[in-house]
């Protein structure tokens, strides 16, 4: 009867001994979560990252990128959440102009739409016409996470054109 007791006991030990051996294991974090907005309407793809002020002890970085809803949920080193604190606040995420197909821009020239079929690139395909640029989309915040966690939503606004 006494070696079963004692042979949990020994398994118990050495699974309480299994880790990483990375102390940020024992870091107490809490969730972190939310959505961002663009103008209101959420923002898909858009990376979050959470930078702790000096003097946070711990130090525990977060980042997500959001989901189709705008929102997003911080992790640290594979672990939900972050450590209370100050912390400041990156939202950045850059819009390409959607790529331009060679058979709508020279759908007259069935030459030229042929190479399309053939994957040839041409790098100048919408030349002489106006192409939308690239968008980028950064803002920053100051935001204190509180041993309970927090929700934070934030509503970016789109650049002057």
């Amino acid at each position: 009867m006494v070696r079963p007791v004692s042979c949990i006991a020994l398994v118990s030990l050495l699974l309480a001994g299994c880790g990483s051996g990375d102390e940020t294991d024992s870091y107490t974090l809490v969730p972190v979560r939310g959505t961002v907005t663009l103008d209101g309407k959420p923002l898909a793809g858009a990376k979050v990252l959470f930078t702790p002020n000096e003097g946070n002890d711990p130090s525990t970085p977060g980042v997500d990128t959001t989901g189709q809803e705008g929102n997003f949920k911080l992790m640290y080193r594979g672990r939900s959440g972050v450590s209370p604190g100050k912390y400041s606040v990156l939202i950045a995420k850059t819009i390409e102009p959607a790529s331009v197909k060679v058979s709508e821009t020279f759908k007259d020239n069935p030459m030229l739409a042929g190479m399309e079929r053939q994957g040839a690139l041409i790098s100048q395909a919408a030349k002489g016409r106006k192409q939308a640029a690239v968008v980028h989309i950064t803002d920053s915040y100051d935001r204190e996470v509180s041993a309970s966690g927090e929700v934070f939503d934030f509503d970016v606004k789109a650049p002057a054109k």
